[in-house]
């Protein structure tokens, strides 16, 4: 490791960002690399200071090949290489640099947290969480690394921890909120949970009453809070409130163009003579939020020869890549129409490279990034013979399930009633369309079949991949491979029946839904 620099100008730069004149650190670090080029200090300080403090990570990256170059092995390049790479969702380089950050910095508190943030985002919960437990005993009282660390529980499954160290957190910093969005969704709430009284009787009114950001987030924890507690009209009402305050537009055109596009230039005739790749190991588990497909999905992954990969970006990363423009249908179909054979194969290895690195010598790789829904035509000419999983639930009651979570900005759909109803339905049309046309197996699975019988319709899902039946699909409380979802806290409890026609409760509420939901239910609802 190269030694330190005691340039007097990089003392000068430390001092003008401790005084918070950031350009002039900046300007002065410029002039130290170019006194000192082969010094890594300086490229290091400039590296961090645009990470950190300018928030220009594309500046810090054309620094790394240098810092990284003059100084291979010093923790702080690769924490800082981990540390961009994620912020730029580029999770295989960040990963590897992580990786390095640990080994070359084993007890830096600041590297440790950067490689748990990398683990944690890749969903990579154990080894996140063991990076701070490392981190929590150098530096015991921090709390951004408790907040990691109860998250990263939480992640991993460990459900009771991630909410005990929430509840311990509350007693030091009864206000953070960050606290809050970890605790709310680590157990049931009940009437008389401190954590729950102090939000509802003294933060809220406060952020009212100065106006202050962070009410749309508290909206919703308290929607959740009433609804655990079923006081089920206040519960709508403080969605509802968080949806209007949040002011996310829809524009209902969007989808509708993209299916149709779709519909119409989309056919059997596509697939004829189309080889693709021969591998049956991708199985992709699709359909709207909200239908049980985490449940599904760790079910699956508790077979000892299924891993699961979580809500993968690699499809679509490849699709856009080949030409497909994001909610374009008309991209898509000539991404299809022109994709030569070979290209098939090239997108196809892509995938099954990039899948199947964190799950080896799996014979089924389950990729649960639910809205692939969009993309299963280029799929089926990647993949021909590879299975897909259709996770379906009561139309009303997906909806309904829809607009009370806090899904975020890719998810617009869920503003309003009327636009949920519309691209819930547009969302079965296109299903049905790829049904009749794709060469892949598809298999519907319902939410409510699954809650019914859940060892009958597992036993029929093992079935359909071409696999033998292992009990342990059965113990999938204890599945800590993927939970990373709103649906963390009730995917580690026992089966329960209470979300089946749960719409009823707000059903005063629901008539725009109804409106475009009623071809669903031709006998009512």
């Amino acid at each position: 490791m190269a030694k330190s620099s005691k340039s007097l100008l990089l003392k000068k730069a430390a001092a003008a960002e401790t005084a918070g004149q950031l350009k002039l650190a900046e300007q002065v670090l410029h002039k130290a690399i170019t006194n000192s080029p082969k010094d890594p200090t300086g490229y290091a300080q400039l590296a961090r200071l645009y990470t950190r403090k300018l928030s220009n990570t594309d500046m810090a990256i054309a620094l790394l090949p240098i810092l990284l170059k003059l100084a291979p092995r010093l923790a702080l390049a690769h924490e800082l290489a981990a540390e961009c790479f994620c912020k730029k969702r580029m999770f295989e380089s960040a990963i590897r640099h992580a990786d390095s950050a640990v080994k070359y910095g084993p007890k830096s508190p600041d590297g440790l947290y950067v490689a748990a943030t990398v683990y944690f985002e890749t969903e990579h919960y154990g080894k996140a969480t063991e990076c701070m437990e490392k981190c929590l005993t150098i530096r015991p009282e921090h709390l951004p690394s408790r907040l990691l660390y109860a998250k990263s529980l939480r992640g991993a499954g460990d459900i009771k921890k991630a909410e005990a160290i929430c509840r311990s957190i509350f007693t030091e910093y009864p206000d953070s909120i960050a606290n809050y969005s970890i605790w709310y969704q680590t157990c049931k709430i009940t009437a008389h949970d401190q954590i729950y009284i102090h939000i509802r009787d003294t933060v809220y009114p406060k952020l009212v009453a100065k106006q202050l950001p962070n009410r749309v987030s508290i909206l919703r924890m308290l929607g959740k809070a009433e609804n655990d507690i079923g006081n089920f009209e206040l519960s709508f009402q403080h969605y509802s409130d968080a949806k209007k305050l949040a002011g996310m537009s829809h524009d209902r055109t969007v989808n509708k163009l993209f299916v149709n596009e779709i519909v119409s230039n989309v056919s059997r005739a596509n697939y004829f003579g189309s080889t693709g790749h021969d591998s049956e190991s991708p199985v992709l588990v699709v359909g709207m939020p909200r239908t049980g497909s985490t449940l599904l999905e760790q079910i699956l992954s508790n077979h000892p020869q299924i891993g699961g990969i979580g809500e993968s970006s690699t499809l679509r990363e490849i699709a856009v890549n080949a030409g497909m423009k994001m909610n374009d249908g008309a991209s898509l179909s000539k991404v299809i129409h022109d994709m030569t054979p070979s290209q098939a194969i090239d997108y196809a290895e892509q995938y099954l490279s990039r899948s199947t690195k964190t799950q080896p010598g799996m014979q089924r790789i389950v990729d649960k990034s639910l809205h692939n829904f969009e993309l299963l035509g280029f799929y089926a000419k990647l993949f021909p013979r590879a299975r897909i999983i259709s996770a379906l639930r009561d139309p009303m009651d997906n909806c309904v399930s829809c607009y009370l979570a806090p899904l975020g900005k890719f998810h617009s759909y869920t503003q309003d009633l009327t636009s949920l109803g519309q691209y819930y339905s547009e969302f079965r049309s296109l299903m049905g369309h790829w049904e009749k046309v794709l060469p892949n197996p598809i298999m519907q699975v319902h939410y409510e079949d699954v809650v019914a019988d859940t060892e009958g319709k597992a036993r029929e899902i093992i079935d359909f991949l071409g696999l033998d039946w292992d009990p342990a699909c059965l113990s999938f409380q204890e599945n800590e491979n993927r939970a990373r979802t709103i649906s963390t806290w009730q995917v580690r409890q026992p089966i329960y029946k209470s979300s089946v026609k749960r719409w009823a409760r707000y059903e005063k509420h629901l008539d725009p839904l109804k409106a475009e939901l009623a071809h669903f239910y031709p006998d009512g609802f």
